[in-house]
């Protein structure tokens, strides 16, 4: 994230947005997938049924054998990318004060947010 994040003992910054460590009553993250297996599922799906249409166009006289195969491998590297676009997961870091909640920050780096975490944690504790 290009933001810059910034914790003391009096504020935690993000950007253009600060929090007085005083109002923060607890700390979460929370894990999000953005992109669901949805659409990995269907490509998979229709690259079969051209798959199987390749083979059946094997024995018909009209042919078409090779259509059949670019348009299952179209379908079959679709699938693919999308299921790994479906591995993806964001890590936010949300701060609870007494009149709400706020998602603070996202990355994609478990280890970029644990350590805001803690940060902020040490703040409230006085220990910034």
């Amino acid at each position: 994230m290009s933001e810059a994040v910034t914790v003391d003992r009096d504020f935690a910054r993000f950007g253009a947005k600060s929090y007085a460590i005083n109002k923060i009553n607890s700390v979460e993250v929370r894990e999000r997938k953005p992109n669901g297996k949805g659409g990995a599922i269907v490509c998979g799906v229709l690259a079969t049924f051209c798959g199987f249409g390749a083979l059946g166009s094997l024995t018909s006289p009209d042919g078409g054998t090779i259509v059949w195969l670019i348009v299952a491998a179209v379908f079959g590297f679709a699938a693919y990318s999308l299921w790994q676009e479906s591995k993806i997961v964001e890590y936010q870091l949300f701060l609870m004060t007494s009149s709400s909640e706020a998602q603070a920050f996202v990355s994609r780096r478990e280890d970029e947010v644990i350590s805001l975490r803690d940060r902020i944690e040490q703040a409230m504790a006085g220990r910034a």
